[in-house]
């Protein structure tokens, strides 16, 4: 009944996110997304790159290019007929870029232990409960597949933790002046703390309307004879702002004076009845209150940009030889 809203910050962000070129944008996690092969005769097994000596191997690139390639629908193939070599470029400077921080990692002695492992994989189970399987299934992943894929994740998380953000600092002046100048940033919208019983059926809720107006407790009736989810903490769905509700659910909320009981209001979901218990106008949330919220976005900018930095150095300092003739004369394009 009461529309999702997004919450939560991902302190990590800029590992989704890599510069390719200046300017080009891919998705880390795409990048170090990798199938198991066949052991290869690694005398004769071609490649399409070097960085510092290290090699790139053409069966690796080929799976990641297939990979992408099996996204794609025939309309955008047909409709961008050079897309297919941009793509081809961008796996390519991808897998470069992937090389290049792992070089990085060895160099600074870094690894995910097989306990570390194990406990991060038993996290993500108890998150995702008995949906985990499934939805690997459902993307066509084998576990040991994903398990890799969470290893080098979690491996390049360190990396940058550790070459990276953590020569991040933040004062607190630069905090208050980035709050002064970001105010509306921190900005509660008005809200209310609502409780609802909600049935099926119009003639029971004027019922329960009614009992409510003899004086009945709308928490008991709630929990008793509500059917949404929140009956059992007596029909009390906390504060909510704009924009939660459906529009006719909403519209009788807020106009709904503190301690007052709304009329029966219909909804897709059944029949409605509401009481505010409490309201609360917008305001601008003190410095005090948001600080480490402000400290937090100021180091996500900082980490961003220090990311984008430290990247580009290392590219500047790579030796980076790409096999052209390799790549023209034997990739395999999937149509």
């Amino acid at each position: 009944m009461i529309k999702k809203q997004a919450t939560g910050y991902f302190s990590l962000k800029i590992l989704t996110r890599i510069i390719l070129n200046g300017c080009r944008v891919l998705s880390i996690l795409a990048l170090f997304f990798m199938v198991s092969c066949d052991k290869i005769n690694i005398f004769s097994r071609p490649y399409v790159a070097t960085v510092n000596g290290a090699k790139i191997y053409l069966d690796e690139y080929q799976i990641k290019l297939n990979q992408k390639m099996s996204m794609l629908s025939k309309d955008a193939l047909s409709n961008e007929p050079n897309y297919v070599t941009r793509l081809e470029e961008e796996v390519l400077d991808g897998m470069i870029t992937e090389k290049i921080m792992y070089l990085r990692a060895q160099e600074l002695n870094i690894y995910v232990g097989a306990s570390e492992l194990e406990d991060k994989i038993d996290e993500i189970k108890k998150d995702y409960g008995e949906d985990f399987i499934n939805l690997l299934a459902q993307e066509n992943i084998k576990f040991d597949q994903w398990k890799e894929e969470l290893k080098k994740e979690m491996f390049l998380q360190k990396l940058v933790a550790v070459d990276v953000n953590t020569k991040i600092r933040v004062s607190d002046d630069e905090a208050e002046d980035y709050y002064n100048e970001h105010r509306n940033n921190y900005r509660l919208e008005a809200r209310v703390r609502v409780q609802q019983i909600v049935v099926r059926d119009f003639d029971k809720a004027q019922e329960i309307l009614a009992r409510l107006k003899a004086g009945e407790d709308f928490a008991e009736l709630a929990t008793n004879l509500s059917i949404g989810p929140e009956a059992r903490q007596g029909g009390d769905l906390g504060y909510i702002t704009r924009q939660v509700m459906p529009e006719p659910l909403e519209e009788a909320i807020f106009k709904l004076p503190v301690n007052k009981i709304s009329p029966v209001v219909q909804s897709p979901y059944g029949f409605h009845i509401f009481k505010v218990l409490d309201s609360q106008p917008a305001m601008i949330k003190n410095f005090a209150d948001v600080k480490d919220e402000v400290v937090a976005d100021i180091r996500a900018q900082k980490e961003e940009a220090a990311f984008t930095g430290w990247l580009n150095s290392l590219k500047l300092k790579a030796v980076i030889k790409k096999e052209n003739n390799v790549l023209r004369k034997k990739i395999n394009r999937q149509k």
